[in-house]
């Protein structure tokens, strides 16, 4: 059992060395509204994009082994592009981070889906350009959103000599 005085003092210890100790977690990116609602504004315009031309791509011939993964994606192309514009709505409304926050996360969980989906089907050379330039826009956002934002990183088999 620790002496009594050093007992009484452990809490006080422990919340000195935590406020002394290096912090693993890096900060978040300082809000600015103007900014972030711009980047909603160029995010809607990159969804509409990879939208329009996925949907111009055709789709995989009937029997093909691509076609349930190009219907979830095609699913995840549309959702994409109705979320972004949900966010880029709040985010003109005024409402910050907080507000924005399950939105936003909802729109890395289509990203990353979508990004996994399309490499189980063939996608044209402008769909993947479309999609890394959602991509792009998205991975701007993150840091105003999570400290430790992980970069959205292109698939290898859709983007290959995109920039990592």
């Amino acid at each position: 059992m620790p002496h009594p005085r050093i007992a009484r003092a452990l809490p006080a210890l422990v919340l000195v060395a935590s406020l002394l100790a290096p912090s693993a977690r890096a900060e978040l990116t300082t809000w600015d509204q103007a900014q972030v609602t711009a980047l909603g504004k160029e995010l809607v315009q990159a969804t509409n994009a990879l939208y329009e031309t996925f949907r111009k791509q055709p789709p995989p011939s009937v029997g093909s082994m691509q076609g349930d993964s190009y219907q979830r994606l095609k699913q995840f192309v549309r959702l994409l592009h109705v979320v972004s514009q949900e966010f880029a709505g709040s985010l003109e409304k005024g409402e910050g981070r907080v507000e924005t926050l399950t939105i936003f996360d909802n729109l890395m969980q289509l990203a990353r889906s979508a990004r996994d989906e399309a490499a189980r089907v063939f996608v044209a050379h402008d769909v993947s350009e479309r999609a890394s330039a959602v991509r792009q826009v998205l991975n701007r956002l993150g840091p105003y959103y999570d400290p430790d934002f992980p970069i959205l990183a292109p698939h290898p088999n859709i983007e290959p000599g995109a920039a990592r």
